[in-house]
C-alpha cells in the first residue's frame, strides 16, 4: 500500500465515525487517493460526489484529518479531467497499476484469522476460508462469501491471503475488486491495438493460483466485465486454481448478472455473514480494546454494543473515537456518561434521522406524486418510477433494513418486487446519465434535509 494510500485509509476510519453510514457508502467510498503534493493530499472522484463532500461534510472531513494524527496540511479534491495537473505523469501511473506484479500484493497485516472475531454470525464463512486457506484449489472452490457492508468480508479476504502466502510464499495470489477488473479491462479494450497491453492483463488474472474479487456486485449491468471474468473463471476453476468471490447480497439477488456467471459463482461453497449478536459486538469490542490499548469499563462496552448493532466497521471507529477523547482528557472510559459525551463531541450532536418514510416522502416530493400512492396498492405507469426509485433508495441509504420489510411498507409487496425494483435502478442508474442524476438529486436531498 502507498503511503498516500495508507494515509486516506486511516482517515476513512474517522470519517467512518464522523458521519452517517449512508453518507460513508455514497459520498466517501467513492473518493480514491492519487498523491500527495506539497503537503496536500490528493484525491479524485466525480463532480457530484466532491460538490457534496465540499457542500456539506467539510468540517467532519478536516475533523477526521486532525483525529486521523496524520501529518498532512489538508486534502484537494479533483475530478478525473484535472488529475494531469496535480499529478505528474498521471498516464503512466494507470499503466504501472495495470502492469501485473502479483508478487507486490500486500495483504493488510491486521487481517488475520487470529484477529477475526467468530460468533454464530460468521462462524460458517470463517470456517469455510479457514478451509481454503490450508488447501486453496481443492474441494471448496469458488468461494463465495456475502453479507451486508462492514460485516468482515474484506477482513476474511486479507485472512486468507495472509494464511495462504505463510504456508505457501511462492502462490501467486491476487486480491481486487470488480471495480479495478472494469477498470483494467476498460484500459485494455482502450489499447487494443498494444498486444503488449493484452498479453499483459491475460497474464494478469489467469497466471494465478488464488484470484479473489471483492464485491462482484458491481459487475451488474457491465456485460463486457461479465464476458471476461467470465473466461479468466472457467481457465482459472479448469486449472484448479482457487477463486473467491464476496458480494454484499446472495447470488440469487444478482438478477443482472449474466446466467453462466451467476450459476459459476454459486457453483461451490456459498457462506453468508450475518450482522453480529451482541454477544459477538461484545467480543469485538474487548479484543480491539485491548489491541488499541484502550482501558474501558464493561458497562462501556455494553453501551457501544447496544448502539451500533448492525456494522462492525463503525462499531470499530465509535471505540476508537472514545479511546482518542480518553487519551485528550487523561482518564479511562470509566461510564457511559463518558462514551456518550465522546460521541457526541465528534458528531457535533447531529443524528441521524433518515427513515423509510422519510425517503418515500423526499422521493414523492421530487416527483411530484402522492406519498398514499406511491406506497399504496395503485399501478399506474406515473407511480412505478417513483415507487422503484423509493425501493431502491431505501436499499443504498439503510441497507441494514430486511428487504422484506421493505416490501411491507409498501402495502405488503413481497421481498422478490424490492429486489426487481433496486435491480432495474441500478441498471438505469449505470447506463442512463439523466437517472443517475435523479438519483443523487433524491439522495442528497434526503441525507441533507
Amino acid at each position: 500500500m502507498k503511503d498516500y494510500e495508507k494515509i486516506w485509509s486511516n482517515i476513512l476510519d474517522r470519517v467512518a465515525v464522523l458521519v452517517s453510514t449512508a453518507a460513508y457508502e455514497i459520498y466517501f467510498m467513492k473518493v480514491k487517493p492519487v498523491a500527495l503534493k506539497d503537503g496536500k493530499l490528493i484525491l479524485v472522484t466525480d463532480p457530484s460526489v466532491r460538490n457534496a463532500i465540499q457542500r456539506n461534510f467539510a468540517g467532519k472531513l478536516n475533523m477526521a484529518i486532525r483525529e486521523s494524527m496524520e501529518k498532512i496540511e489538508g486534502v484537494v479534491i479533483i475530478v478525473k479531467e484535472e488529475l494531469s495537473s496535480y499529478v505528474e505523469e498521471g498516464v503512466a501511473e494507470s499503466k504501472e497499476e495495470f502492469v501485473p506484479s502479483i508478487k507486490k500484493i500486500v495483504f493488510q497485516k491486521n487481517y488475520t484469522f487470529d484477529n477475526f472475531v467468530i460468533g454464530d454470525s460468521n462462524k460458517y464463512a470463517a470456517a469455510a476460508a479457514k478451509a481454503v486457506a490450508e488447501a486453496p484449489g481443492t474441494n471448496l472452490n469458488p468461494l463465495f462469501i456475502y453479507g451486508m457492508p462492514g460485516l468482515g468480508k474484506t477482513h476474511i479476504l486479507h485472512a486468507i491471503g495472509n494464511e495462504i502466502l505463510r504456508n505457501h510464499p511462492d502462490m501467486r495470489v491476487y486480491y481486487t475488486t470488480a471495480e479495478n477488473f472494469t477498470n483494467d479491462l476498460i484500459y485494455s479494450i482502450r489499447n487494443s491495438n498494444n498486444t503488449e497491453l493484452n498479453r499483459q492483463f491475460q497474464e494478469k488474472y489467469r497466471n494465478l493460483d488464488v484470484l479473489m474479487i471483492d464485491d462482484v456486485q458491481f459487475f451488474i449491468g457491465k456485460n463486457s466485465s461479465q464476458e471476461s471474468v467470465f473466461h479468466v473463471f472457467n481457465d482459472l476453476y479448469t486449472a484448479e486454481k482457487q477463486i473467491i468471490l464476496a458480494s454484499d447480497r446472495p447470488v440469487k439477488e444478482l438478477t443482472f448478472l449474466d446466467d453462466r456467471l451467476s450459476s459459476r459463482f454459486a457453483s461451490g461453497v456459498v457462506a453468508d455473514i450475518q450482522p453480529p449478536s451482541f454477544e459477538t459486538r461484545v467480543a469485538i469490542l474487548q479484543k480491539k480494546a485491548f489491541h488499541y490499548k484502550i482501558d474501558i469499563s464493561p458497562e462501556a462496552i455494553n453501551y457501544l454494543a447496544e448502539k451500533e448493532k448492525y456494522n462492525i466497521r463503525i462499531l470499530e471507529g465509535m471505540l476508537q473515537t472514545v479511546g482518542f477523547f480518553a487519551q485528550l482528557n487523561n482518564r479511562p472510559v470509566d461510564s457511559i456518561e463518558f462514551v456518550m459525551e465522546a460521541l457526541r463531541e465528534s458528531s457535533g450532536s447531529k443524528t441521524n434521522d433518515i427513515t423509510m418514510q422519510k425517503i418515500v416522502e423526499v422521493t414523492c416530493a421530487y416527483f411530484k406524486v402522492k406519498f398514499q400512492d406511491v406506497c399504496g396498492k395503485k399501478k399506474t405507469k406515473e407511480l412505478v418510477e417513483p415507487r422503484q426509485m423509493a425501493m431502491y433508495l431505501i436499499t443504498e441509504i439503510l441497507p441494514e433494513i430486511p428487504l422484506a420489510t421493505i416490501g411491507k411498507f409498501f402495502s405488503g409487496r413481497d421481498h422478490t418486487t424490492v429486489i426487481h425494483a433496486r435491480d432495474k435502478m441500478q441498471q438505469k442508474t449505470a447506463d442512463d446519465p439523466i437517472y443517475r442524476k435523479k438519483a443523487e438529486d433524491i439522495k442528497n436531498l434526503v441525507l441533507n434535509q
